[in-house]
């Protein structure tokens, strides 16, 4: 924002719309990294994969040709540089990976460019064949390196509040989760996350995310003192109303929580939400293994 721009606005004032930062997937891979160290389980391996994973694109984010401003751009399209950014992800990380994963990942380098789009397309949409479900978290890495790359060139002052608190003002996607804030000015802020343009947008803490209702809503959460830290932080949002939940993660229980890596770390509390088959998640996390 100029000077100017900063002057006219109110003196508490707090944003709508917050763009991701330029070292987004820098710092998601050293959350993966701490995630990963904290986790004695099985899902360990996962969670360093995909802190591998963050790096790869961060080099791809640093590489994407800046772009002028221009209008959000709405899913779900294939933006310009998508293939070239999955081919410097897989550049970066297929090193580090198992020789039948290497494999699968050459077969989507040497697959031709519009096919590699028209999946990327069904990606968005959520509309994969069996048959591409192994391609469908490295082209949705690579999404989401254009789209963040796009909503950096976005601000408070391009993308106007609406209604509509649940999908992403800058793609239309639906958030993953939100985000509680802490300290100064700034505590007890609630900011939605988009999972795939990184951005974040501001919503009432008092309201059900996907009915607006305010009368049904209660936090469950893991009180274990053995589990993980990321439970310190980690909640769900429940509405007995629309029986919908979406998870909810307080920087005052950890710091540097991210929505995709503590989403991930904290999958135990899905899984316990899954079986009181009373609540429907919300907020689709593209890195999941199903």
């Amino acid at each position: 924002m100029t000077p100017e721009q900063i002057q006219n606005k109110p003196f508490f004032y707090k944003p709508f719309y917050i763009p991701p930062k330029a070292d987004i997937f820098a710092q998601r891979a050293i959350r993966f990294q701490e995630l990963a160290q904290q986790d004695n389980s099985s899902w360990h391996d996962y969670l360093s994969i995909m802190a591998s994973l963050a790096q790869a694109q961060q080099h791809a984010l640093d590489q994407h040709p800046r772009q002028p401003e221009n209008a959000p751009a709405q899913a779900p399209a294939v933006p310009a540089h998508t293939i070239s950014s999955l081919k410097t992800i897989i550049g970066h990380i297929a090193p580090s990976l198992s020789e039948a994963t290497q494999a699968t990942l050459q077969t989507l380098i040497n697959t031709p460019e519009t096919e590699l789009i028209a999946i990327a397309q069904r990606v968005l949409q959520g509309d994969i064949p069996e048959r591409e479900q192994a391609y469908q978290i490295w082209l949705h890495a690579a999404l989401q390196v254009a789209y963040t790359a796009q909503a950096q060139q976005q601000s408070d002052d391009t993308i106007p509040p609406q209604d509509d608190r649940a999908h992403c003002p800058n793609c239309g996607s639906e958030a993953i989760a939100s985000i509680i804030l802490s300290g100064g000015d700034w505590d007890g802020l609630r900011y939605q996350h988009c999972a795939l343009c990184n951005s974040q947008w501001n919503a009432l803490r008092a309201k059900c995310t996907f009915c607006n209702d305010q009368s049904a809503i209660s936090h469950q959460q893991i009180d274990n003192p053995e589990a993980p830290p990321v439970y310190q932080g980690a909640r769900a949002e429940c509405c007995g109303k629309c029986h919908h939940y979406r998870k909810t993660f307080l920087r005052s229980g950890q710091q540097h929580a991210d929505p995709i890596a503590d989403d991930l770390a904290s999958l135990t509390l899905d899984m316990l939400l899954a079986e009181q088959s009373e609540y429907t998640r919300g907020g689709h996390n593209p890195f999941w293994l199903d």
